[in-house]
């Protein structure tokens, strides 16, 4: 006679997951976010739309030899060996009545070199100084036209226009500086608290007679960068902002203090772009629209605030915002400039869009400097760095690469338990569309698998045998990078 058999055994069910969520850049180095797919970490990708996309590097700074083929480059050539400053300026010539768009640079030498951007280069051009280091450059309008100020220890104060290059020994040197209703207004090297204030706008001819102060002792610290927004001077401080408008016809000033910071504000994070002014401050990013200071919301902003930012740099390019900053990813990995033996200063470029809130970050490069090249003909985002490449001028690309060396790229998920907490799973299988050579790994509290994946047009599912309570995935790739459509097959013991 035959029994049932009434022993009881574990069931399964097949349950797919998707990992549809590539575009968020959190950085967090956290798995508090459990929601299927969450980004824990994400650096050197470009993620958009749902996929994952080559990312952002640098190569040789390249100009067209001429206005009529832009599409024909050379790469600029740079003299020296050190690359300690950039700047750029658009240069009218009367004669030829036409703008012509020029890059500056300050190198090891002591030269000041530069270059048309748009014309045949026989030769670096040389503009004679004295100057014993990286002067301090600010811009300003000049006789109705854009000027570049260079102003320093071991040389006059200089101004370079179309017209030439003057030259002042009386005014002192110059921090930042603004012409704004007849009037000059300057910071100085060596009364930072003082606001210097000069009737005549024309700067070469720099009387004492002529200038006026504003004394600005208060808690909100030095005066460090003055900038026209919205018909208004706005005064940028260590601790604050402090607006400065001219309301009546004796040259008499209104000053409103628009906003006090608990945390030193990075002068040389700050950069305009769309609507407001964007700026970092120790305990974030900031955004000033003219009237009040909001903070910009970027979850990988807890990389940024663990570390020393004296050295950043940021501008605004293309409705981005980028800032060349130092980042502790706490991850233990050396990841380009990250394993140099001298160490680094910067080791990130953050990419914040600010029509969008999107974030892309590019790990692994020092950066001393970034500059945007704006002009109506080819404009581009352009860094000079420090360390290994100090002697480079850079454009950025979204090739993935610096200087042809491949930046090593994560995408990395954060842990998920799949929706049934304290039950066991088995990770079987994987999908995804991958166009490049990508590898998958695969991890739980008990093991860690990783997968080779060969570049193809079409979906791929990969069988994996991965067990454990809660998952993690970490993708990286190389060459023409494009990943989406990720989906894992698990199975849940019951």
């Amino acid at each position: 006679m035959f029994y049932r058999n009434t022993l009881k055994t574990k069931s399964t069910k097949e349950k797919e997951f998707e990992f549809n969520l590539l575009e968020e850049t959190p950085n967090s180095l956290s798995d508090d976010k459990q929601k299927l797919g969450s980004t824990k970490q994400v650096y050197n990708f470009i993620t958009e739309n749902g996929a994952l996309k080559t990312g952002y590097g640098f190569e040789d700074l390249k100009s067209p030899q001429s206005t009529t083929d832009l599409e024909d480059e050379s790469v600029v050539s740079l003299r020296g060996n050190e690359v300690k400053a950039i700047w750029r300026l658009k240069w009218y010539n009367k004669s030829a009545d036409e703008n012509y768009y020029y890059i500056f640079y300050y190198n090891d030498e002591g030269y000041i070199c530069y270059d048309n951007l748009f014309m045949l280069r026989l030769a670096t051009l040389i503009v004679p100084n004295t100057y014993t280091e990286a002067p301090f450059a600010t811009y300003y309008r000049s006789d109705q036209q854009d000027a570049l100020l260079l102003s320093g220890e071991g040389n006059n104060l200089m101004v370079i226009t179309g017209d030439g290059v003057d030259t002042c020994d009386s005014a002192p040197l110059i921090k930042s500086c603004c012409s704004h209703y007849g009037m000059l207004f300057a910071v100085t090297a060596s009364a930072s608290s003082t606001l210097v204030c000069n009737t005549d706008t024309e700067i070469t001819n720099w009387t004492d007679e002529k200038t006026s102060n504003l004394d600005f002792s208060d808690e909100r610290g030095d005066l460090n960068k003055i900038i026209s927004f919205d018909d208004y001077l706005y005064i940028f401080r260590d601790y604050g902002i402090t607006k400065l408008s001219i309301y009546s016809s004796d040259d008499e000033f209104s000053i409103n203090h628009m906003y006090m910071s608990d945390s030193y504000i990075y002068p040389n994070s700050i950069a305009q772009g769309g609507d407001n002014v964007y700026f970092l401050e120790r305990s974030g990013l900031k955004a000033f629209n003219g009237s009040s200071v909001n903070d910009v919301e970027i979850d990988c902003i807890d990389l940024i605030k663990k570390c020393d930012q004296s050295r950043c740099w940021a501008t605004s390019f293309d409705g981005k915002y980028y800032l060349a900053c130092r980042c502790d990813f706490n991850d233990g990995k050396q990841v380009g400039c990250e394993g140099y033996s001298d160490g680094y200063v910067n080791n990130a470029l953050i990419i914040y869009d600010y029509q969008t809130g999107h974030v892309d970050i590019v790990r692994g490069v020092d950066i001393n400097q970034v500059l945007a090249l704006n002009n109506p003909l080819k404009a581009k985002l352009v860094a000079c760095f420090n360390n290994q490449y100090k002697g480079k001028i850079g454009q950025l690309t979204r090739d993935g690469k610096l200087f042809g060396s491949e930046l090593e790229n994560l995408w990395q998920s954060t842990k998920n338990d799949l929706g049934y907490h304290g039950q066991k799973k088995r990770i079987k299988s994987i999908a995804i569309k991958s166009l490049s050579d990508a590898e998958i790994t695969i991890s739980s509290e008990t093991m860690t698998k990783s997968y080779s994946i060969t570049g193809k047009t079409s979906i791929q599912k990969i069988r994996t045998s991965v067990f454990g309570n809660e998952f993690s995935v970490k993708i990286k790739a190389q060459g023409d990078i494009n990943i989406s459509n990720v989906v894992l097959t698990a199975s849940v013991i019951q």
